[in-house]
């Protein structure tokens, strides 16, 4: 009786709480609150974030855990996997006045599984000023690239990278000035190897193989191409900012061993400088870089041109 008339005595809203906490205790009435107070919110966009936030999580540890941390070259495709939204421009001069700009070439490489990356490239816009002031402009072909890392160890352990390449050229190009009007195969090897010091990082990274025409071989040849580059990387301080620089030197050799130019060899040497990656949000950087290319041979296809590179990496 004492219990009750203490009941009574409380004021109304210290009445509810208590037979609010007491009808808790019964796990009926308990099951019961929880399921009118939580009520099940599955909805679609609940799964596509779980399945983003796993994916994410897998590209930063196999980005940054499971191989070196190197940047990605001007010409050269870096052996190792990367994630960036990339935009290249070139600009080359040749013998009698020819004038060849590339507008907004790559495109979007993504790390689907631990040990690959595909890159989905875009058609690239072409301008050329031929001899006799001829001029032609249009759509570049469609490309596309797959890797598969076959050996790998991160810059604080064996600080190498072994990597099977594929790469695929289609022939959407819009007209014989651009394209070559031939889908080309491009199998090819890389590897690198890095050194850390206390002076910074260096790394040397190179990609060989064939590109193969599916038809006209006799004609376009099956030229192999070794790219490699020298690169060098470290963080300088200025004004409370840190940057990261990365200079490097960059050589491109091209033997004919058949076709219309059989025998011909050409080399092309490319000076290179890359800042970044700045960071931009928890998972996105900025990277920008430039080169000047110029031929080392008598035999080529153009005297130099000007590069730069826009990377948006996400990881």
């Amino acid at each position: 009786m004492k219990s009750v008339r203490f009941f009574r005595k409380l004021p109304i809203v210290a009445r509810a709480a208590l037979a609010g906490a007491i009808l808790s205790l019964l796990p009926g009435v308990a099951l019961a609150q929880q399921s009118a107070a939580s009520p099940s919110n599955y909805s679609l966009l609940d799964t596509l974030g779980d399945y983003y936030n796993r994916w994410i999580n897998m590209v930063h540890h196999t980005h940054e855990y499971e191989q070196p941390d190197w940047m990605t070259p001007v010409v050269t495709v870096i052996p190792t996997l990367q994630q960036e939204i990339r935009t290249d421009y070139g600009f080359a001069f040749a013998a009698h006045g020819l004038q060849t700009f590339t507008y907004a070439s790559k495109g979007t490489e993504i790390i689907p599984t631990e040990n690959t990356e595909v890159i989905f490239g875009n058609p690239v816009y072409v301008t050329k000023n031929l001899p006799a002031d001829k001029r032609t402009s249009g759509w570049g072909d469609w490309t596309f690239l797959f890797k598969y890392r076959i050996l790998a160890s991160p810059s604080d352990a064996g600080n190498y990278v072994v990597t099977f390449l594929l790469g695929n050229s289609f022939a959407t190009g819009s007209n014989q000035y651009v394209s070559a009007n031939h889908d080309v195969f491009t199998p090819m090897l890389g590897f690198g190897k890095g050194i850390e010091t206390s002076f910074g990082e260096f790394d040397y990274q190179a990609t060989i193989g064939p590109s193969v025409p599916d038809g006209e071989a006799g004609k376009l040849g099956t030229p192999i191409t070794w790219n490699s580059v020298f690169q060098y990387g470290r963080k300088f301080s200025l004004g409370g900012f840190v940057i990261p620089v990365w200079p490097e030197f960059e050589t491109t050799w091209v033997s004919y061993p058949n076709g219309e130019t059989r025998g011909q060899q050409q080399l092309y040497l490319t000076p290179g400088l890359i800042l970044g990656r700045f960071r931009l949000s928890e998972h996105a950087y900025f990277v920008l870089g430039a080169g000047l290319q110029f031929a080392a041979t008598q035999a080529r296809t153009f005297n130099h041109q000007w590069l730069v590179t826009m990377r948006i990496p996400f990881f």
